[in-house]
């Protein structure tokens, strides 16, 4: 029997949305991949109704798209889309930074510097891992340091999706050093209590960030363009 069928329906959906969510978000379905309720269903070990359910709150959330001609299947983002995240981080992510320059604890600080130490030199090779690692990091203790439950729930949400743009944006060596030289000036600024400079730093990061997706599709090198293109030509 599956893991999944030992909750009731309830924590069943919820389950089954953040097994479908993640699977999405690690590329293990891709864009364009088509989701039968049947498939998932036994892959899952659960019955329809609550693949339907979960399915439907991912529609809602811009992940699927559900037409009555190609069924069920995993959406790509529109370059206005990729911008509309990038904007609504900014704002949101900019806020949450200058708040933690203030509140952050020192112990906190001290261990953020020695993880950058650690991860910095397979960095500097491009290793994309530790990169991506370093800055759920920060992320993760700005979060918390901030304090602000509504907004750090919105910002966690978000990042769901940034962590699948840039999968599918596949991030090169140079973006992931040129990242780390951004998270760099955001833990400098924090170290220094520096609320309206850790506020740049993060509004330039998370710009940056998008402006590097947001070349690939304008140049017809990302996955999503390539998808859109595949969709117009068959």
């Amino acid at each position: 029997m599956s893991a999944l069928m030992q909750f009731d329906d309830a924590n069943s959906t919820s389950m089954v949305y953040r097994e479908i969510k993640q699977r999405i978000v690690n590329l293990r379905y891709g864009i364009g991949e088509r989701l039968s309720e049947a498939r998932l269903a036994e892959e899952l070990g659960v019955g329809r109704s609550p693949i339907r359910t979960a399915l439907w709150r991912l529609k809602l959330e811009g992940w699927i798209a559900i037409s009555p001609q190609s069924g069920t299947y995993i959406k790509a983002m529109t370059l206005r889309e990729i911008r509309e995240v990038a904007d609504l981080r900014i704002m949101l992510e900019m806020r949450v930074a200058a708040d933690a320059a203030s509140r952050m604890s020192d112990e906190m600080l001290a261990t953020l510097r020695s993880d950058f130490e650690l991860h910095g030199s397979r960095i500097a090779t491009g290793d994309a891992d530790a990169f991506v690692t370093i800055d759920n990091q920060l992320h993760s203790a700005i979060y918390d340091a901030a304090d602000n439950k509504l907004i750090c729930q919105i910002l966690l949400d978000l990042r769901d999706k940034v962590q699948w743009i840039r999968r599918v944006c596949s991030v090169s060596m140079e973006r992931v050093q040129d990242g780390f030289a951004e998270l760099e000036r955001v833990l400098s600024a924090l170290e220094r209590r520096d609320e309206a400079g850790a506020a740049q730093a993060m509004h330039d990061h998370v710009k940056s960030a998008a402006a590097f997706c947001a070349h690939l599709e304008e140049t017809g090198s990302g996955l999503f363009a390539a998808h859109r293109r595949q969709v117009n030509t068959a």
